[in-house]
């Protein structure tokens, strides 16, 4: 009985610290602009499961915003989930958010600046402001189950 009472402080202190080195850290704040025009500022890094890769299922919370109006807002309700690389809510999910979720991991909140090029299409933006995205990545599955 005390080797199972040993057993179970020795795992349950493992499992502990899996929990602990899943929790995000705060990202560098820095701004970084890829080849694309695309804005990325990782406020958040996560730390939980893998990055999502195409076909994989993902899961985000979004505020869409251009300039100070904000659009669309996920925070209070259910979360967007979508195929990565099908893009099914063309009006929400676009080109500009599939190259920013790119390393992402659950956890982890960007700040993308999608320039024209990139945006949903048929929005209709005034020159020079992009569409504001802040996004929380919630769940990346590899599959259905």
């Amino acid at each position: 009985l005390a080797i199972f009472a040993v057993l179970a402080a020795v795992e349950g202190n493992e499992i502990f610290k899996g929990f602990q080195d899943a929790v995000p850290t705060t990202g560098s704040g820095e701004t970084i602009t890829t080849s694309s025009g695309l804005k990325i500022t990782e406020s958040l890094v996560g730390k939980g499961g893998s990055s999502p890769l195409p076909g994989y299922i993902i899961g985000l919370n979004a505020v869409v915003s251009i300039g100070d109006q904000t659009i669309y807002d996920t925070t209070s309700e259910k979360p967007i989930a979508f195929k990565l690389g099908q893009r099914p809510f063309q009006n929400v999910i676009c080109e500009g958010v599939e190259e920013g979720i790119k390393g992402m991991k659950v956890g982890g909140k960007r700040r993308l600046e999608v320039p024209k090029n990139l945006g949903p299409p048929g929005v209709d933006l005034p020159p020079g402001v992009p569409l504001i995205y802040e996004i929380e990545l919630t769940e990346v599955l590899s599959a259905y189950f």
